[in-house]
C-alpha cells in the first residue's frame, strides 16, 4: 500500500492533534476536578458555618463529613477517558468525512466519464 503527500500530511496531523488534544485535555480536566473538590469542600464548610478543627489540631466530624463529600463528587471525574475522547474522536471523524467526500467526488466523476463514452 503506498502513501501518497496528502495522506502523509494527514497523518502528521492527526498525531500532532491526538498527542496535543490529548494532553490539553488531561491537564484541563485534572484542574478542574480539583478546583470542583475546592468548592464543594469549602461551600460545605462555610453552609456549616465554621469547622475548621479541634483547638489540638485534630480535625472533627465536620471536617472529615466534608472531605468525604468533596471526594464522593470527584470520584466519577475520569480525566483519561475524557482526554482519549477528545482525542480520537475528531481525528477518527475527520478521516472518515474525508474519505467520504472523496468516493463521492470519484463516484459523480465516474458518472460523467461514462456517460461521455456511450
Amino acid at each position: 500500500m503506498k502513501i501518497n503527500g496528502w495522506q502523509r500530511i494527514g497523518i502528521v496531523a492527526s498525531v500532532v492533534w491526538i498527542v496535543g488534544a490529548g494532553l490539553y485535555t488531561y491537564v484541563s480536566e485534572i484542574d478542574g476536578t480539583a478546583q470542583l473538590r475546592v468548592k464543594v469542600y469549602d461551600d460545605c464548610m462555610i453552609s456549616a458555618q465554621g469547622g475548621i478543627g479541634t483547638p489540638d489540631g485534630q480535625p472533627n466530624k465536620l471536617t472529615e463529613q466534608c472531605d468525604k463529600n468533596a471526594t464522593d463528587v470527584i470520584s466519577g471525574i475520569r480525566p483519561r477517558q475524557t482526554a482519549a475522547l477528545f482525542a480520537f474522536i475528531p481525528v477518527l471523524l475527520a478521516w472518515g468525512f474525508t474519505y467520504l467526500v472523496l468516493f463521492l467526488v470519484r463516484w459523480v466523476r465516474r458518472g460523467f466519464v461514462r456517460s461521455r463514452l456511450t
